[in-house]
Order: structure tokens, then C-alpha cells, then sequence
């Protein structure tokens, strides 16, 4: 009876996926993370590394729309439809790091001691993407199962972005509204650059699907 071959013996993951599943993986983290209640500077430094993901993301995700397929095919509408909307996707992502003026990068906040937290897990998650998006090549499956992980993180990062949300002033609860906007509108681009139906992937938690607008005053 044949039997499963061990982790050890399964081929690694493509280095455009595996950045990606890292994405996925710290996003769903934070959501769960930030559902929680936090202090007033847990919570400012959770914006902050909200703020940080968000550049660093968009970033990453203009360097994935040059994702080269290999072996080529001659050039159609699939491989011109996945750049263009990818880079949609990037534009929503930096145009959502705009909404959050005034907060500081978290790089700016330095290292807590003891062990990496949820958010700062995430931030280098986001920054490694940028570097293993840089020249990204491979098959289109490789370059459509980078776009699916992405497509998970970016909804678990929106039900996280809901979480701050409702515990936030009203000025930032505005400002978190507008970034919960801008990430809905990057999973949808990145769902059409894929093919794939733009609802695909939205989880329903609890409170995360029942923040209201005006935040805490």
C-alpha cells in the first residue's frame, strides 16, 4: 500500500508562494490577535504596524505583477490581465497607507523584548515579500496559488483592520474605515487577476463582522 512521503521529502514550496503562505499565516495570526482588547499602546502599536504592512505590501505586490511565466507562452490577455489588475491591487493597498496619516512606522517604534508578537511577525512577512516578489518567476500556477495565499491574508488583514476599528477614536475610526475600503477593492483586483470569484476566501468571526462606523469616542 503506498504510503504519504514525508515533509522531509516533499518538494519546497516555490519562493513566491512560500512568502506568500507566510503572509497568509501571520495575517490570520493578527486577526485573531487583534480581536482582543489592548491597551492604549498595544494599540497605537498595532496601527503603526498596520501602516507598515500596508506600504510594505503594496510594494511587494508591484513587484509580483511582473511575474514572469515560465516556460513562456506568447503574450495574450491572461498575462496582460493578471499584471494590470495585480498592480490595481498594489494601488488600493498604497492608496489604503495614505489613509493612515500621521501614524508612525513601526519600524520607528523598535523591538519589544521577549518573543516577535502577531504584528511584528506580519511586518516581516510583508517586507520579506518584497524581496522574494522582486523578479518573481516560475509557472502561471505557481504565480496563480502566490495570488490565492495573498487573496486569504489580505481578507484576514481587512477582519483585523475591523477589530482596530471599533476600538478606535472617531477620527481613526474614519481612517480605518477608509484602509478597510482600499484592502476590499485590493481582493477584488487580485481576484480578477486570478480568475477567481471575488467573494472567495471572506470569513465571517464574530465580532470582526460587527464593528461599527463611528468607532469609541
Amino acid at each position: 500500500m503506498p504510503t504519504e512521503p514525508s515533509p522531509a521529502h516533499q518538494p519546497a514550496a516555490h519562493p513566491a508562494v512560500a512568502a506568500a503562505q507566510a503572509l497568509s499565516h501571520a495575517a490570520g495570526a493578527v486577526a485573531a490577535a487583534w480581536e482582543q482588547p489592548m491597551g492604549p499602546n498595544a494599540y497605537s502599536r498595532a496601527v503603526s504596524q498596520l501602516y507598515s504592512v500596508l506600504r510594505d505590501l503594496g510594494i511587494a505586490i508591484r513587484g509580483l505583477a511582473r511575474y514572469r511565466v515560465i516556460p513562456p507562452a506568447p503574450p495574450g490577455p491572461s498575462d496582460r490581465g493578471f499584471a494590470q489588475h495585480a498592480t490595481t491591487s498594489a494601488a488600493w493597498l498604497l492608496g489604503a497607507w495614505h489613509s493612515l496619516d500621521g501614524v508612525l512606522a513601526a519600524e520607528g517604534l523598535g523591538p519589544l523584548p521577549g518573543p516577535a508578537r502577531p504584528g511584528d511577525v506580519l511586518c516581516r512577512a510583508a517586507r520579506d515579500a518584497i524581496t522574494a516578489w522582486r523578479q518573481p518567476s516560475g509557472t502561471a500556477a505557481d504565480r496563480d496559488s502566490t495570488a490565492g495565499q495573498l487573496i486569504t491574508a489580505i481578507v484576514c488583514l481587512s477582519e483585523a483592520t475591523l477589530s482596530l476599528a471599533g476600538y478606535a477614536p472617531r477620527h481613526r475610526a474614519i481612517d480605518l474605515y477608509a484602509v478597510g475600503a482600499g484592502l476590499a477593492e485590493a481582493r477584488v483586483a487580485l481576484a480578477s487577476a486570478i480568475q477567481t470569484p471575488a467573494g472567495q476566501g471572506i470569513r465571517h468571526r464574530g465580532r470582526a463582522a460587527t464593528g461599527h462606523p463611528g468607532g469609541r469616542e
